[in-house]
């Protein structure tokens, strides 16, 4: 089971990191347009916001990434261990929510390709591509949890199978 904690130590750890990140980013937009919208300065700043705060997120997440890395090493032998029933529980949650996001970009890409059919081009593949690449991150991520559960589900199964010989 070592692996599958790590796991969730490793999410729990970057997400957490993203999170602090986020507020900050919301932080950063909200300042800068209240004194923008105060006069304070001016409207065009609000694009240079934008671009700052988009290179910023960039750069934290690799280095959160980075650092994620280092503090949980990713073990390159199968998990053969048997998975508890609270982490089986939390391994299907997860899977559940990380579809459930697949839907929700889903009908976010259908709905913003109708609205912005008639507009300008670059925006709206700029748009696809990052909703594509999210889609292809959650679909990797969600095959990946797939087959942890059934490596230990196996090994569930060739446990009770041992154990049952040996008691003959």
């Amino acid at each position: 089971m070592g692996e599958i904690a790590d796991y969730f130590r490793r999410e729990r750890y970057i997400t957490r990191r993203f999170t602090l990140l986020v507020l900050a980013g919301l932080a950063v937009f909200v300042c800068v347009t209240l004194a923008s919208a105060r006069g304070y300065i001016p409207p065009e700043s609000l694009v240079w916001a934008v671009v700052v705060v988009a290179l910023s997120v960039a750069v934290a997440v690799i280095f959160i990434l980075r650092s994620a890395k280092e503090r949980f090493p990713i073990s390159s032998g199968p998990d053969d261990l048997v998975l508890d029933k609270t982490t089986r529980r939390k391994l299907r949650r997860r899977i559940f929510l990380l579809q459930t996001f697949v839907i929700f970009y889903g009908m976010g890409l259908l709905g913003g390709l109708w609205h912005a059919r008639q507009g300008p081009r670059l925006p709206l593949l700029i748009g696809v591509a990052v909703n594509g690449l999210m889609e292809f991150v959650l679909i990797k991520s969600i095959r990946r949890l797939k087959r942890k559960m059934d490596q230990a589900m196996n090994a569930d199964f060739f446990d009770r199978v041992q154990s049952v010989t040996r008691s003959d």
